[in-house]
Formats: structure tokens, sequence, C-alpha cells
């Protein structure tokens, strides 16, 4: 009986063991989290916070635990499968500051760059915007309560020692690659076509009217259509971020396949 006991309390603690692992490196790499303004002390407590929440209500088979090498290889595999799931939030991340990148040229802020807070580094004052605004959205929607969610299923469906990267999913990472891309473009679309309309404007009336400095009068011009613009497309900016985390959790449901 005692024997029983010991042996289902050594499972649990390896299974512990394994949980704070996984939340662990999903706390650090993950790009909501891994920023340079909360201490890894407070990383480290919230992971141990998860796991021993988490530890009571999930039960997995362990992998067969026979010496040094089958165990980093094990860890190896779980920092790849939470490095991909954190790429992949990476890409639409990227696309978004990309397109606030682009969009901060067409408006005349190319120049301009301020500390991101997040990541430590210097970025175009409008990416920086949205990129902040996309992150206030983010926890505004709930979206995190998704990602404990995810946290929970990712032990039923892929437990540890049982992640493989394939041929096939590598292909599909490749492939949504282009998100950065499709994001940035579609962000950019409707004020790039408003700032070509005003720079066709600006021509037509510098032809009409050779006495007008046309330099001069499309600085603030520009400047200021293009900020009142941005403003009025910020109101379709939520309907987009959820479009593409709803995409997002939809291609982790393709990764656990």
């Amino acid at each position: 009986m005692m024997e029983q006991i010991f042996q289902s309390l050594e499972a649990k603690i390896f299974i512990f063991f394994f949980i704070f692992f996984r939340i662990l490196l999903f706390i650090f790499i993950f790009p909501l989290f891994a920023t340079v303004f909360i201490p890894d002390k407070i990383k480290i407590a919230l992971a141990l916070v998860l796991a021993l929440l988490l530890t009571p209500i999930i039960n997995f088979d362990l992998p067969k635990l026979n010496n040094l090498y089958i165990i980093l290889i094990i860890f190896f595999f779980e920092f790849l499968l939470i490095f991909i799931i954190a790429l992949i939030f990476r890409f639409i991340l990227a696309g978004i500051q990309l397109g606030g990148e682009l969009v901060g040229i067409q408006m005349g802020f190319g120049i301009s760059q301020t500390m991101d807070p997040i990541s430590g580094f210097s970025l175009p004052i409008i990416s920086e915007f949205v990129y902040i605004i996309f992150f206030l959205f983010f926890f505004t929607f709930n979206f995190h309560h998704y990602l404990i969610y995810f946290l929970f299923e990712s032990f039923q469906k892929i437990p540890p020692g049982s992640f493989l990267l394939t041929e096939n999913l590598g292909i599909f990472l490749m492939k949504k690659g282009g998100l950065i891309f499709t994001i940035s473009l579609k962000f950019l679309a409707p004020l790039l076509v408003f700032m070509f309309l005003i720079y066709i404007t600006l021509g037509i009336l510098g032809r009409i009217i050779p006495q007008m400095n046309v330099l001069f009068v499309s600085f603030p011009l520009t400047i200021g259509l293009g900020l009142l613009f941005f403003g009025l497309m910020l109101t379709f900016f939520p309907k987009v971020i959820t479009h593409y985390i709803e995409q997002y959790f939809k291609i982790l449901g393709v990764v656990f396949k």
C-alpha cells in the first residue's frame, strides 16, 4: 500500500516538473510575457503558481526517463514546441509593426523613433503606438484566457516527449511567415490610397498655381490629414485584431494535430 502511494507521489512530482518546465518556457519565450520590464523572479513565480494549479487536473503518460540523454532530448523538443507557438504569434506582431512603420513613413514620421518598453529597442513612433494598442486590445478582449486554456490543452494533445518536428509542419510554418506581409499590406492599403490621392491633388495644384510652394504646404498637410485618417482607421483595428488572433488559435489547432 505504501509502495503504491510513493509511486503515485513520484509520478505526480514528475508530472509537476514537466508542467512547470513547459509553462516556464512559455512565459519566458512568448512575446506577451517575454518583456524586459517584468522581472525574472515574477515570471518564475507565475509559472510556479500556474503549474501548482494545473497539476491536480492534468494527467498524462510520463515518457520513459531511462537516462539523462533522453531527458535532454525531451527538454529540447519542449523548447521547440513553445518556440514554434511563440514564432507564429510573432508573425502577427511583426506584420502589425511593419504596417505601422509603413504608415508612419507615408505620414512623414519615418525618422521619428521611440523606445519600446516591451522589447527595449527603438521603434518608429507609429509602429510603437499600434503595437501598444494591440496589446491593450489583446487583454481587453480576454484573449489571455485562451492562452491559459491552450496550456491546459497542450498537455492533453501533446504531452511531454511526444512532439516531433515533421516536414509538413516546417512547410506549414514557412507558408505562415507570409502573414507578416499580408497583415502589413492590409493595414497599410487604406492609408496608402488616401495619401496617394493627396499627392496627386498637390501635384495638380502645383501645376495650376505655380506660385504655391508645394513642398512647404505638403509637410503639414500630409501629417495633419494622415493623422486624421489614421485615427479613423483605428476604429476598424479591433475587428482586424480579433480576426488575426482567432486565426492564430486556429493555426495552433493545426500544430496540435
